[in-house]
């Protein structure tokens, strides 16, 4: 089922999560589990990261087809640029459609290893030329990702938006955005965006978070800010399991309150692969 559908005909959010393909075979069995776990929330869709230059590209594409066949839930494929040949795009767009996937979730990506992007030579520079590419099948939704408080990348919060405006005018369906903490970051974002013609579903990115120095770096190299508070007690929580999860629960219960609060078509988990935050997030809200 496309995406840009589940988000028009829903009654209520949309609650979607995101997983990563895992390097071993113990890994997916574990996620295995996961899925069977997350059955009780009656997730909207799943979607699973390509790698860094595409290095997960093919076990990502087994998975979303996996999820789809054996578990009966939509899902999508990130798609980035990196690395990658306009042919061999389109070679790979071609594989996702036979394999009778309608989702894309199109995306510039990072370099394997970090540092400044650098297209390949017979590849493209942006996303929203990966949105275009794309378009021409005439078959996918199409999903996008939005940055609150810019992308790392970008040289203002005002530039980046009207870069998201041309990804949407290529024709991307739904925006997803990075994880925040300050929920006051996504809203100004939505008006913003509303305010220069963006009238497609925003869909707020949360992270019920189980490791704190992670979620951390993870924060540094998106350029997240961490609200002082918060970040004192990560820094508490530190490597400890238990205090960090408990906290993530915390912060990410506290978030989707009020963003539900505030109308919000559905919230997009960031799971880290693993379901029971997430769930314990879901029952502490009763949705």
């Amino acid at each position: 089922m496309k995406i840009s559908r589940i988000y028009e005909e829903s009654k209520k959010p949309v609650l979607s999560c995101e997983f990563y393909a895992p390097k071993t075979e113990t890994g997916f069995q574990k996620l295995y589990k996961v899925f069977n776990r997350l059955k009780e929330i009656s997730p909207g869709f799943y979607s699973v990261t390509y790698g860094a230059g595409g290095s997960t590209a093919r076990p990502t594409l087994d998975l979303v087809s996996k999820i789809q066949d054996e578990y009966g839930v939509t899902a999508m494929p990130h798609l980035t640029c990196v690395n990658h040949s306009k042919d061999y795009l389109e070679e790979y767009i071609d594989t996702i459609k036979k394999r009778g996937i309608e989702n894309i979730l199109a995306l510039r990506g990072d370099m394997p290893g970090g540092g400044k992007f650098v297209p390949h030579p017979d590849g493209f520079n942006y996303a929203s030329e990966v949105v275009e590419l794309v378009g021409k099948f005439e078959h996918f939704s199409v999903g996008v990702a939005g940055h609150p408080e810019g992308h790392p990348d970008s040289t203002s919060v005002e530039d980046d938006l009207l870069n998201l405006k041309k990804k949407l005018d290529a024709g991307a369906d739904f925006v997803i955005t990075q994880f925040f903490f300050n929920n006051d970051y996504y809203f100004e974002f939505v008006e913003s965006a509303k305010a220069i013609g963006i009238d497609k579903p925003i869909i707020p990115g949360v992270i019920p978070f189980v490791n704190s120095e992670l979620v951390m770096r993870f924060a540094k190299m998106n350029h997240t800010k961490i609200p002082g508070e918060l970040q004192s007690k990560m820094l508490e929580a530190g490597s400890d399991k238990d205090k960090s999860t408990a906290l993530g629960i915390e912060q990410a219960t506290a978030q989707c309150a009020e963003l539900l609060e505030s109308g919000v078509p559905g919230i997009h988990f960031y799971t880290l692969n693993n379901s029971k935050p997430t769930i314990a997030v879901i029952r502490e809200l009763d949705l």
